[in-house]
């Protein structure tokens, strides 16, 4: 049995206890309430602040990203400086005061220049919008007030900086005026949106967007950002800060530069081209050119144009090397250099046409309409190509390789039709052929691979194999980047490369070049014909699998319950036929549409004018232009709408090379210079007129 003395003890000891918690429930809250207050409210005395503040402080030192060029060394994308300016509205308030003697008059004389500054304002920052009683008011407001960081304006041009500096205030040495100048370097495209599919896009060099990237701009990224510095800076009595001598310097290094093979000349001659083709025609959704040279691969032109919601058209997505399918009748050429290769036929050799007859398939229109214009139930090879005839082809591969449909199939993958090479930009779509082993085969497949259908194919895979068709059976891989450079000089340069040393024989070559040149002479490419120089080529026209939103949800439709049809038309070819330096592919897409659509349309057009207006931009093509007409004006349409306009000359003194570049080029100069480092000179000087076009020389110190 517990005695009372126990009970006592017990409850002595309790209320201790609870006394203690609420001594210490007590105690962290008079804590949490100091902490609070020295966090947020409290501020040391004026004279004793510097005690507590930090004696260093370190800065991370940003690098400037490299510029993107042309082959010709056009600048594509250059980071190039902008200023945000704010004001010291504080300097020399406190000597003024201090100053008995003549302390009132000097302060009064700060405000008048400070008023005179106000007044010159808006007739500088002209885009701001903004009178001299706001600036009177924000400079003036800010001196009453002690502020020292007012914000005055934002992202100002160097040519806006240097008339800032000749006013009021600002002319004088910051500690006296109160300029704050605080440079940074923003992404521009002086081309506005030409490649941008291809070049990708940035706002400026931060790290956290590199996902959101594309095109060269995401996959060269490492070479074009630099790397960070470091630098740890002492902060002075006055809230300044100088770098700390004693602790470490991490030096920053700027991006390296990267040259493509891009011609930007050539690039806005085909956007415009396929542009003027495309824009009207409501019933398309978009489309691309890809350009590429003949004896090296390297892509001159890749444009990439898809409709809005709008209706307008940009430059969104890369379907030259995402968009895969059914290809149509420009695989007919692959075919044929397969049937000639292994020596099944010859271009003068004659089929029966049947009526375009073959089991399980739909007559062909376009021989029943050749026996009737031709009075004849036979019909040559080359007259079959330049129709696009899909019953001769179909017969042709069913005949050779019906028995061996290996054989036919591997031969298109040496053409490098049946899988993706590899390629510069991320999201290039793989090439496939059906397999005549694989479970799913059907003999059907092997006729329609033959006339462009059962494989898919992207434009790029399509334009590198006539490529090696106009290169005599070389194939090169296609290629976008030159070289990686750093001032100027070539830290690695990229060669052509070879996908495939022959994928048929020099006279196989030259047999498809002479069926290539009837179809644009006589068959169904010939809105071509009249270009100011010979083309080879071929068209192509395919029915897309519609999606199935438009089908109700099924796959693997061709039409919809409306009879809707979407479509894919190609021109693919070669110019100067004989003696060819670029080749070309124009593909187009159509909405789900009741209208018929042809390679040898839209296509065919946007490559006539792509052929006339880069034809007429090399002289040294000979003097076939004089003896067939006037070269069309060139103009910058596209390019810069600016540059129509007589820019005067701006003054890049002070800037780096890449900046007087940008600045000079975008007014519609050309620019040549001397020396490195920063400019020094410039001729003509700032303000100049000159015609579009000239020279503006610069000298480095």
């Amino acid at each position: 049995m517990t005695n009372n003395k126990d009970i006592n003890d017990r409850l002595r000891t309790s209320k201790i206890l609870w006394y203690l918690y609420w001594v210490f429930i007590a105690a962290s809250i008079v804590l949490v309430a100091q902490i609070i207050n020295l966090k947020v409210f409290w501020e040391p005395l004026p004279q004793t602040a510097w005690r507590f503040r930090p004696t260093k402080k370190k800065e991370i030192l940003k690098p400037e990203r490299g510029a993107i060029l042309d082959h010709k060394g056009k600048l594509i994308a250059v980071s190039t400086p902008m200023y945000d300016i704010y004001m010291d509205c504080t300097v020399l308030k406190e000597a003024h005061s201090k100053d008995q003697n003549k302390g009132k008059e000097k302060e009064e004389a700060w405000k008048s220049k400070a008023r005179k500054l106000a007044a010159a304002l808006p007739s500088v920052l002209t885009k701001d919008g903004k009178d001299a009683t706001h600036y009177n008011k924000l400079i003036l407001g800010g001196r009453n007030l002690n502020r020292q960081y007012v914000p005055i304006t934002k992202s100002i041009d160097h040519e806006t900086l240097l008339r800032l500096k000749t006013l009021p205030l600002y002319n004088e040495d910051p500690n006296k005026g109160g300029l704050i100048v605080k440079r940074q370097d923003t992404r521009q495209y002086p081309y506005r949106s030409l490649a941008r599919s291809v070049i990708g896009y940035v706002k400026n060099n931060e790290d956290e967007n590199v996902t959101k990237r594309r095109g060269i701009e995401s996959k060269y990224d490492y070479h074009l950002h630099g790397k960070e510095g470091s630098e740890w800076k002492r902060i002075t009595d006055n809230k300044g800060k100088i770098r700390d001598t004693d602790s470490a310097l991490v030096a920053v290094v700027d991006g390296n530069d990267i040259r493509t093979t891009l011609d930007i000349d050539i690039q806005d001659i085909a956007d415009r081209a396929l542009r003027r083709q495309i824009e009207p025609e409501m019933d398309i959704d978009g489309g691309c050119v890809v350009i590429m040279d003949v004896e090296t691969g390297a892509i001159r032109a890749m444009v990439n144009l898809s409709r809005n919601k709008d209706g307008s058209l940009s430059e969104s997505y890369n379907l030259a090397i995402a968009r895969a399918g059914e290809p149509g009748s420009v695989l007919k050429t692959a075919t044929l250099m397969t049937l000639l290769e292994d020596g099944h036929v010859s271009l003068d050799d004659k089929i029966e046409t049947n009526h375009g007859r073959m089991k399980n398939v739909k007559d062909d229109e376009t021989i029943k309409r050749y026996e009737w214009n031709n009075k004849t139930d036979r019909i040559s090879i080359i007259d079959g190509f330049k129709l696009s005839s899909n019953y001769v082809f179909r017969y042709l591969v069913k005949e050779h390789y019906g028995s061996i449909p290996d054989q036919y199939i591997s031969r298109l993958y040496e053409y490098k039709l049946g899988d993706s090479f590899d390629f510069e930009l991320d999201g290039f779509a793989k090439a496939t052929l059906p397999d005549p082993k694989a479970k799913g085969w059907s003999p059907t497949d092997l006729i329609q691979v033959a006339i462009g259908y059962s494989a898919t194919e992207t434009p790029l895979h399509i334009v590198t194999f006539y490529n090696a068709v106009a290169n005599k059976g070389k194939m090169m891989k296609p290629y976008l980047v030159e070289s990686i450079e750093k001032d100027g000089e070539i830290i690695k340069r990229f060669k052509p490369e070879i996908l495939n040393g022959a994928i048929c024989s020099k006279s196989t070559a030259d047999t498809l070049l002479r069926a290539l040149k009837t179809v644009t002479a006589e068959g169904t490419g010939s809105k071509v014909k009249k270009a100011r120089c010979q083309v080879a080529g071929k068209t192509g026209t395919a029915w897309v699998v519609m999606d199935a939103k438009y089908t109700g949800g099924k796959g693997g439709i061709y039409q919809d319950a409306d009879g809707r049809k979407q479509y894919q038309g190609t021109f693919v070819g070669f110019y100067p036929a004989d003696e060819p330096k670029y080749t070309a592919i124009v593909t187009i897409w159509s909405k789900p549409t009741t209208q018929s659509f042809h390679g040898g349309t839209l296509p065919a057009l946007a490559m006539k004018e792509i052929v006339d207006n880069t034809y007429a931009l090399d002289c040294g093509w000979g003097n076939e232009i004089e003896k067939r007409g006037r070269v069309p004006e060139m103009k910058a349409g596209l390019i810069s709408a600016d540059r129509e306009k007589g820019t005067p000359v701006p003054s890049v003194k002070g800037l780096g090379l890449k900046d007087a570049l940008y600045l000079i080029e975008n007014s519609g100069y050309k620019c040549s210079y001397e020396g490195c480092g920063h400019v020094a000179s410039q001729s003509p000087q700032a303000g100049a007129s000159l015609a579009k076009g000239q020279t503006v020389k610069i000298i480095l110190k």
